[in-house]
C-alpha cells in the first residue's frame, strides 16, 4: 500500500521519496519480486498519477483508492477487495 498523503513528511507522499535515485515504492516492488513474491498488487491514493508517472510499476496490478484520506484501513479494504477478484492468496 502506498496511498498516504505524507502528512508527517510535509505533504510529500512517502511512495515518492527517493533512495538511490528511485522512488521508495519502486524499491519495495523490486524487493518483493526479488523475494519471490508475485503477482504484485499496489494500492495508490494521494498523488497516484504522479506515482505512476515516476515509478516503474510494470507488471503490478494497480488500484487507486479515491478515499485515501480516510486512512490505511480504507486502502487495505480496497486492496483486499481487488485481490478477492483474483486467485491470489491473501
Amino acid at each position: 500500500m502506498a496511498a498516504g498523503g505524507g502528512r508527517r513528511l510535509g505533504g510529500r507522499p512517502k511512495a515518492l521519496l527517493e533512495h538511490r535515485g528511485r522512488p521508495l515504492i519502486e524499491h519495495a516492488v523490486r524487493s518483493l519480486r526479488d523475494g519471490g513474491c508475485g503477482p504484485l498488487h499496489v494500492v495508490l491514493g494521494a498523488a497516484a498519477e504522479e506515482v505512476r508517472a515516476r515509478a516503474d510499476l510494470s507488471g503490478c496490478a494497480v488500484t487507486v483508492n479515491p478515499d485515501w484520506e480516510e486512512g490505511m484501513g480504507s486502502s487495505l479494504r480496497l486492496g483486499l477487495a481487488a485481490l478477492s477478484a483474483t486467485d491470489a492468496d491473501a
